[in-house]
């Protein structure tokens, strides 16, 4: 059976989202997204951005932080699709995987990220906060934020380094 035009439409969007995501330009995902999507946080369950302008201005920061970002091939099913990605955040290599859900208007809807390994998933957490928290309260949130997180990235990433050595 072939294809709907609404799929034809999310394949269209992952492309483009894809596309985007590997030029670092987050402007060009605003009509990607529907009014009311909502991305849940790699970082935290108690944490989602909700609103077409919070999750594009969220994803200029991400862009700012990621380097080399290459993306893969989509999976789909039915109003669900995903993809990988690879990237670094100040030198340490992340690999991520982006769940997304699609209104029947083939908008995005819903947009999860699973962050691997953990001492990448740490360095974006010193990262990325403090450049959110800035931008949605104020530098001192910021900074504070950073501030709490970086001896976790730097505990992990050490961890990381050393561990293989006694297993």
């Amino acid at each position: 059976m072939p294809p709907s035009t609404s799929d034809d439409k999310a394949s269209a969007a992952v492309a483009a989202l894809r596309a985007a995501a590997e030029r670092g330009d987050a402007d060009a995902l605003t009509d990607l997204f529907a009014p009311d999507v909502v991305f849940h946080s790699p970082m935290t369950m108690r944490l989602s951005f909700e609103g077409r302008d919070e999750v594009v201005a969220l994803h200029r920061d991400i862009f700012a932080v990621l380097e080399d970002l290459q993306t893969t091939e989509p999976l789909s099913r039915g109003a669900q699709w995903s993809f990988s990605f690879s990237a670094t955040v100040r030198g340490v290599p992340l690999e991520a995987h982006n769940l997304l859900r699609f209104n029947p208007d083939a908008q995005i809807a819903e947009n999860t990220i699973f962050v691997r390994p953990l001492p990448a998933l740490a360095t974006l957490f010193a990262t990325l906060p403090p450049r959110v928290s800035t931008r949605r309260r104020s530098r001192l949130h910021g900074t504070v934020a950073g501030l709490l997180a970086l001896p976790l990235a730097f505990a992990l990433r050490t961890a990381d380094r050393l561990v293989p050595k006694f297993l």
